[in-house]
């Protein structure tokens, strides 16, 4: 947050010949997931006092639709349009934003404050490095597995390979990546290697969080008569069955690329273009949705990440609540 709070002042100091003044609002009447995502300032920008909203480190980028819903719920709750202030933001993300009239800022970047400024000249400086350290599938499902199944410290890393179900080499990976992210430590415990973590419980859940991201890779509209294991409720069709939050209209369902491919390669189920000729919702996971749920449906921890990005204040609400219930 420091950094892109930086990358601000330099940005709208180019622009206004003065580095303005960030200050900072509470903005503690607003939902407790936009309060996660965003940090809130007010400035004077181009003679009138504006709202800011700094999206913090450890977010995956939302569809153009998403952070549209996003400020308008902040406008709603600060009583002001709200621009949104991005790490980055791609291409065509960026077009369909200013088609739809969404204000925002990538510093150093991109500007688009209808009335006020634009300024979309292609120049996209490289991230940086420390902006997100976002976890590997690999990594992400090792903890989701240590929290949800059982505890891998003093386990070598040989049999946390086979419990995970990566290959040697991976988890060699997956190792250096959760020292380097300061999720654990590592140690010898006479000739093996073992993950020693730095927390335990909800404590390491909240310490990780920012560095998880949603499993699903890809959603497909599809028709399947008659969907079965293993292939396991997720999305809003398992929220509604671990909560009293009502389900969409079509089902949604999780599995593996290679799972998804094999079903459609048999003929077990087809793709579809569009919701109107689909009766499933098909989510195609990083991970395998297996190792980490039941036989019915995905991991609470899993599903809170594939839907956290959700503007629907009553979504967010559900997802606080099947976090509260985690036995951890």
């Amino acid at each position: 947050m420091l950094l892109l709070k930086q990358r601000l002042l330099a940005h709208l100091e180019a622009f206004s010949g003065e580095r303005p003044d960030l200050a900072a609002e509470t903005a503690s009447g607003l939902p407790l997931f936009l309060r996660e995502r965003y940090a809130f300032f007010s400035t004077r920008l181009f003679g009138r006092k504006s709202f800011l909203a700094l999206e913090a480190e450890g977010w995956e980028i939302a569809p153009p639709g998403e952070y549209g819903k996003q400020a308008e719920a902040l406008k709603l709750g600060l009583g002001e349009p709200v621009v949104l202030v991005l790490p980055i933001l791609p291409s065509y993300a960026r077009n369909r934003m200013v088609q739809m009239g969404i204000p925002f800022i990538v510093p150093g970047s991109q500007t688009f404050i209808p009335n006020s400024l634009i300024d979309l000249r292609e120049r996209f400086p490289q991230p940086n490095s420390k902006r997100r350290e976002l976890l590997s599938p690999a990594a992400q499902c090792t903890v989701l597995y240590h929290l949800l199944r059982a505890p891998l410290a003093e386990n070598s890393l040989k049999d946390i390979a086979q419990k995970v179900h990566y290959s040697p080499m991976m988890m060699t990976k997956v190792k250096d990546e959760l020292e380097a992210a300061e999720i654990c430590e590592i140690v010898r415990n006479g000739r093996a290697t073992v993950l020693d973590f730095l927390a335990t419980g909800r404590a390491l859940w909240d310490r990780v969080k920012p560095q998880l991201n949603s499993p699903v890779k890809k959603t497909q509209w599809g028709r399947w008569e008659k969907p079965e294991h293993p292939a396991l409720l997720a999305g809003m069709s398992a929220l509604s069955r671990r909560t009293m939050i009502a389900d969409d209209r079509l089902p949604t369902y999780a599995m593996t690329l290679a799972v998804f491919q094999d079903f459609l390669e048999r003929g077990v189920c087809a793709g579809c273009r569009d919701a109107e000729t689909a009766n499933v919702r098909i989510e195609v996971w990083s991970y395998n949705p297996r190792l980490l749920g039941d036989d019915q449906m995905v991991d609470p921890l899993s599903l809170y990440l594939s839907l956290r990005g959700s503007g629907d204040e009553r979504v967010q609400q559900q997802l606080e609540r099947i976090i509260e219930e985690v036995k951890w």
